[in-house]
């Protein structure tokens, strides 16, 4: 199990502001396999958070590497699910991994769906994401519109990043209704005052839109695909060069926009 690491990109500027950690494995040829090709191991919920645990660990790891070796990589969100927050102690856990490692909470961005909002043990994961965010640790809703948690826990969870669903800007400059969902996001985001981060973005077309519907950040392929730590420090060199790769292509689009809309 590793961390593999996909940048979140400021659509006003280009530049990245952070990093998704993202489960990837190795099978016995060391051929790397995404999560799909092991869901049945996250039905278990001790496998699951004996999984979650490693890639934490691992995240951690990467990040102390990261800042030894003075790499500006701003902050890594990782994902949590509902069952590891019911174990209970999991932000006195998390909080003392990054003491430990010397990791400063506020390189850490904790990502939770609206499931874990909902059902029994919802008041550990609202004291959990309290003590966390108290610390500094960020917290962001992830897959924003996909889940059934009342807009209400937007108000009573310390949210302050949203995430759009892939599902709804994979066709949103050709479904108009996809599009007016991701801009009463966007606006809903920018009322209560938190950040917006759109997900999936692979085309010019899309990233443009979202910047003149006023999101905020946005991470997908067309930027780059998430890649293992070793790379991240010469992402972060192509993209603060604008030089190679998708990153490059990506910064084509926002001169393009400044001139039209002159």
């Amino acid at each position: 199990i590793s961390p593999f690491y996909q940048p979140e990109i400021d659509l006003n500027t280009n530049e990245i502001v952070g990093f998704e950690a993202l489960l990837r494995w190795r099978d016995r040829d060391g051929a790397v396999q995404s999560p799909e090709r092991i869901a049945a191991a996250f039905d278990d919920p001790e496998v699951a958070t004996a999984i979650s645990d490693r890639m934490l660990e691992r995240s951690i790891t990467d990040m102390r590497g990261w800042l030894d070796k003075g790499i500006a990589f701003k902050s890594v969100a990782f994902n949590v699910s509902a069952a590891e927050f019911r174990r209970g102690g999991f932000a006195e856990g998390v909080l003392e991994q990054l003491d430990n490692a010397g990791v400063p909470s506020s390189c850490l961005q904790i990502e939770v769906t609206e499931t874990v909002f909902l059902g029994q043990g919802a008041e550990y994961v609202l004291t959990a994401l309290k003590i966390l965010n108290s610390e500094g640790v960020k917290i962001a809703l992830d897959d924003f519109g996909t889940g059934y948690a009342s807009l209400r826990h937007l108000k009573d969870f310390p949210v302050e990043i949203i995430k759009i669903d892939q599902s709804f800007v994979r066709n949103m400059v050709v479904d108009p209704g996809d599009e007016a969902i991701v801009r009463a996001v966007i606006n809903l985001g920018q009322s209560l005052g938190m950040k917006v981060v759109a997900e999936g973005i692979e085309s010019i077309e899309q990233a443009r839109r979202l910047l003149e519907l006023g999101c905020d950040f946005g991470q997908g392929y067309l930027f780059s695909k998430a890649v293992p730590a070793d790379k991240v420090p010469d992402l972060l060199s192509s993209s603060a060069a604008g030089t190679t790769g998708r990153l490059s292509l990506a910064r084509q689009w926002r001169p393009r926009l400044m001139t039209s809309n002159v």
